[in-house]
């Protein structure tokens, strides 16, 4: 009771808070993100509608030893209208609170009595609005690409960027897993091949297998990584992706700009909520829309509809009826079997898409 006494009379300051797309509406909330994402932010600007509240930060040292099964009677007594737990690893019984709102970063993780809610890092508008830069979009695009989309990522000066996404993985996910997703960093855009990273990991250190696939097991289930299947074979490889971009870069001395680029629109099309797929010749996939993108950064747009028309046919076959090539060249709009192509930088299709 200590412990809950002191939360209590030591809650959180208010911040500045930025607004975001996503908003917390209702009464009993389970919300999922990966860690840096800005559940914190969004909760305590929810309690700050509250006059009577209680916070409760399990990653929080001075929360060690709480027990959460003993909450009812500390909400009784202090009249609490509403409750805030975060970073909550596994189920536990509800307390009785008007108001709950439990955050995780576990995709696993499911409690009776609570909406799910999830929430991603910034999309490239919401970048741009916490920013607060007036760039030219080209100049704009650059940072996001540098500093990536975690919520406090447009606050940090890009010669720091590295160092300080480094020392965040380092700290929320040990030395193992740092080890492991620097290991992934190389397979971004690619298949994701495990006994690979195991044979490379094993040279430098006792690990087996098990292990191995279970920690990148976990990293999905942490929203950290997410990989995506071959649109016509479900037993290929899936590829994978960071949730965050910016960690290809940070984790590995190995450039790809189009792998990066590859995983910011990866980002950007989850915001959809819609299963995503792929092909061996179109990047991206949204069966639900009928809809493909191309990954053609460096091609100038009269050869990107090049290669959009010889690949005509496959898309044909797809069902596809739109496909957005993705350049930093100008925009150009061309139709063939039925099938719009649009060439446009990545800027101009982040905005655009809904």
């Amino acid at each position: 009771m200590n412990i809950l006494e002191n939360l209590y009379q030591n809650q959180p300051k208010s911040r500045e808070f930025l607004e975001r797309k996503i908003r917390i509406e209702g009464s009993k909330i389970l919300l999922k993100g990966a860690n840096g994402s800005g559940k914190s932010s969004l909760i305590l600007n929810h309690l700050s509608k509250f006059n009577n509240f209680l916070y409760i930060d399990l990653d929080d040292i001075r929360s060690f030893g709480i027990e959460l099964n003993n909450l009812n009677e500390f909400i009784k007594a202090k009249n609490i209208k509403a409750l805030a737990i975060e970073n909550l690893k596994s189920k536990i019984e509800l307390p009785i609170c008007d108001n709950i709102i439990i955050s995780t970063d576990l995709n696993s993780l499911h409690i009776d009595g609570l909406n799910q809610l999830e929430i991603l890092g910034l999309d490239y508008e919401e970048f741009i609005l916490f920013y607060r830069k007036n760039y030219e979009a080209r100049t704009l695009f650059s940072h996001f690409l540098i500093r990536g989309n975690l919520a406090f990522s447009p606050f940090l000066s890009e010669f720091e960027t590295t160092a300080f996404l480094q020392k965040h993985i380092k700290a929320s996910k040990g030395d193992l897993n740092s080890k492991i997703l620097a290991n992934i960093a190389n397979f971004i855009h690619q298949p994701l091949n495990s006994f690979k990273i195991y044979k490379t990991l094993k040279t430098h250190m006792k690990l087996s297998k098990d292990k191995l696939y279970q920690n990148i097991t976990d990293l999905e289930d942490q929203n950290l990584i997410k990989t995506i299947s071959n649109i016509n074979d479900n037993i290929a490889l899936k590829r994978v992706y960071f949730s965050n971009f910016a960690l290809k870069s940070t984790l590995s001395l190995h450039k790809d700009p189009k792998a990066t680029i590859a995983n910011m629109v990866f980002c950007e099309l989850l915001k959809l909520k819609k299963e995503i797929k792929y092909s061996n010749q179109i990047d991206f996939i949204i069966p639900d829309m009928s809809y493909g993108i191309l990954i053609l950064p460096f091609l100038p747009s009269e050869l990107a509809i090049l290669k959009a028309k010889k690949l005509s046919n496959h898309c044909n076959d797809l069902g596809l009826k739109k496909v957005d090539i993705i350049s930093n060249s100008q925009s150009q709009i061309a139709k063939f079997e039925k099938i719009t192509y649009n060439v446009m930088p990545f800027w101009q299709w982040a905005v655009g898409l809904n």
